[in-house]
């Protein structure tokens, strides 16, 4: 269950019109380009040259399995933390706090953000490794009955641990530097990196 902040952890919403500093649009750019770099380029060589023996299974060609399995996975999983952080980014803008507790009213809005986009990178992996062979009756490995990409256990758990650093890269991160007003406080960890400035 995650952890609401206390009133005590906020500083007053009243005290505090500034919308965006220049300093958080720059964070915010820096944080966009890195996660691109991260996920369209740094991502894919690493699960080629640091850990290909977790990924392949039988018959499993670990380069087809980037270009037509996980690289696809993780471009629309890109999508949709881009959407969400959008979405995040559009509600702190817009609103207007008078106290710190419609301030704090927010905070589930980012867990289930965080949540809901997990169960996003979940689904966007077993759809591009399983369900979508499964869908059109065809096997991704050439010659081969199998109707999906046979990862072993061992290269879905690297493949989850992805999908959460994509979380943190894509969506903690910016949404921890660069939300706007008192808002950005109630980002887990915000407080602690930022204190209460």
């Amino acid at each position: 269950m995650p952890r609401l902040l206390p009133p005590s952890a906020l500083p007053s919403a009243t005290n505090d019109f500034s919308i965006m500093r220049p300093s958080q649009f720059i964070a915010l750019g820096s944080c966009v380009a890195i996660g691109m770099a991260w996920v369209f380029l740094m991502q894919n060589w690493i699960l080629l040259n640091i850990f290909p023996g977790l990924l392949v299974g039988p018959g499993l060609n670990l380069k087809d399995y980037l270009q037509t399995g996980s690289s696809p996975a993780f471009t629309v999983f890109w999508f949709g933390c881009i959407t969400a952080l959008l979405l995040w980014f559009s509600t702190t803008l817009t609103a207007r706090p008078s106290s710190s507790r419609q301030v704090r009213q927010v905070q589930p809005l980012w867990w289930l953000a965080s949540i809901g986009l997990v169960v996003f990178g979940l689904l966007c992996l077993s759809w591009f490794t399983i369900f979508r062979w499964q869908v059109t009756g065809t096997s991704p490995i050439e010659g081969n009955a199998v109707n999906f990409y046979p990862v072993p256990a061992g290269g879905w758990f690297l493949l989850i641990g992805f999908v959460l650093i994509d979380l943190i890269v894509l969506f903690w991160l910016p949404t921890v530097l660069a939300t706007p007003r008192t808002y950005r406080f109630v980002v887990p960890g915000a407080v602690t990196l930022l204190g209460s400035r």
